[in-house]
Parts: structure tokens; C-alpha cells; sequence
């Protein structure tokens, strides 16, 4: 299980210019892009953030709303090797009955959500095969919610708070897919 961890999570991935050219994709500016897609403050200023690494936030430069999924997408892929490190980590260490299977179980969900992520980032959004990204975006969601309900069930697990990060820019990519009329 760890082989399959590590090649996943270290296998690069760019934002591909494949997919810009996808049929009745818009373009839209940073700004705009990040108003349209997050409900809440700290959504919008997760996805300022995430997008102004990458592109410019001019307003006269908007960018296909492709490269924004792609790249949230990845963004949440790269976040998830630090939490599971991390829970290698505690593994390691001395723990409970029920923290070593709250930390098995959820190194095996990252896993999974991963390879759901790596769907969208790396084969669905640059082919411009938008059918069943709901789904795969509900799948990494999903796994990040069942770490979560796991991690509460502990007394203070140091993990809970990178977990809700993970979950938060998870959600952070669904919202910029649903921008592509998923």
C-alpha cells in the first residue's frame, strides 16, 4: 500500500494547456472566477489564493475556466502527500487501538480521494470529458468527510485540522469544476 501511496503522490503533474480548447468553456478573470464559484468568504479567499499563484489577476486577462479546475485539483492532490505523511507518521509512533485504525483508515481513504483528483486533473478535464466529474469530485469529497468523522471520534488528533484543510480546497476544486456547467 505504501508503493501505491508514494507512486501516486509523487507522480508531477502541470496544468496541461490540453482542455483550454474544450467546446463552450468560458473564460473568466481570477476575480471573477473565484466570486462566481465560492459561496463563502473563506472560499473566495482560499481560491484568490490558490489561482493568483498561477495566473495573473488582471481583470482584462481572463483565463478558460479549465485551467482553473485543473489546477485546484492538483492544488488538493499536493496537499493531501503532507496529511498523510503525517499520519505515517503518528502510525510510527506509540497509539491507541483506536487511533492506529482511525490513521489506517484514513491514509486509505487520501489514497483513494488522490486517485479520484488525479482522474480530474490529469485525464477528464484536459480531454474535456466533463461527464462524471461530479462524481469523482463527490468521491474525493466523500473520502475527506470520512476521514474527518473518524478524526472526531478521537480525543485531540493533530490531523483534524490538516484533514479540514484537504476538505476545504477539495470542496475549493468541485466549486471551480461546477464553473465548466457540470
Amino acid at each position: 500500500m505504501k508503493t501505491i501511496l508514494v507512486l501516486i503522490l509523487a507522480f508531477p503533474s502541470l496544468v496541461a494547456a490540453a482542455g483550454e480548447d474544450c467546446p463552450g468553456v468560458r473564460s473568466l478573470a481570477v476575480e471573477a472566477a473565484c466570486r462566481e464559484a465560492c459561496g463563502t468568504r473563506l472560499m473566495y479567499d482560499m481560491c484568490m489564493d490558490a489561482l493568483r499563484d498561477k495566473f495573473e489577476p488582471d481583470p482584462s486577462r481572463p483565463v478558460v475556466v479549465t485551467a482553473y479546475a485543473v489546477l485546484a485539483a492538483q492544488r488538493a492532490r499536493s496537499s493531501y502527500g503532507a496529511t498523510v505523511d503525517a499520519a505515517s507518521g503518528l502510525l510510527r509512533g506509540s497509539l491507541g487501538r483506536d487511533e492506529r485504525a482511525a490513521y489506517e483508515a484514513c491514509i486509505e481513504e487520501y489514497i483513494y480521494a488522490d486517485l479520484s483528483m488525479y482522474r480530474v486533473a490529469n485525464d477528464m478535464l484536459p480531454s474535456c470529458r466533463f461527464g462524471g466529474l461530479v462524481e469523482e469530485y463527490m468521491k474525493g469529497v466523500t473520502y475527506m468527510e470520512g476521514c474527518r468523522d473518524r478524526l472526531m471520534r478521537l480525543p485531540a488528533s493533530p490531523l483534524y485540522a490538516m484533514n479540514l484543510v484537504d476538505r476545504n480546497k477539495e470542496l475549493l476544486a468541485y466549486s471551480l469544476g461546477q464553473l465548466l456547467g457540470i
